[in-house]
């Protein structure tokens, strides 16, 4: 698949904006226009970027949280596993006295 740069038309057609306005936004140092490239282009994630467009499923707070929340989780599992474990041990004492008698 071929990448498609923004030019500033496209940018001012997106934005709903004067072509002046743009060019304004890039000498003012607002927008980076791509190296290397003939005219003045953008490249689209770097526009996403600038509009606040979430690129990842989760942002790195988010992400954070749910790591913590992960890890409490496991530890409040492995605590449950060993009281349950406990309480098996014990109610087999019980079974076996009472299978005893």
């Amino acid at each position: 698949m071929e990448l498609k740069l923004f030019s500033i038309k496209d940018l001012s057609i997106r934005w709903r904006k004067d072509e002046g306005t743009v060019r304004r936004y890039v000498r003012d140092g607002i927008l980076t226009p791509c190296k290397g490239v003939p005219g003045m282009m953008f490249h689209p994630r770097y526009i996403e970027q600038l509009e606040g467009v979430e690129l990842e499923r989760f942002s790195p707070i988010e992400k954070k949280r749910l790591e913590k929340e992960l890890e409490e989780l496991k530890m409040q599992n492995a605590n449950l596993r060993k009281v349950l474990g406990n309480i098996l041990v014990e109610s087999s004492k019980i079974i076996n006295l009472v299978g005893k008698n």
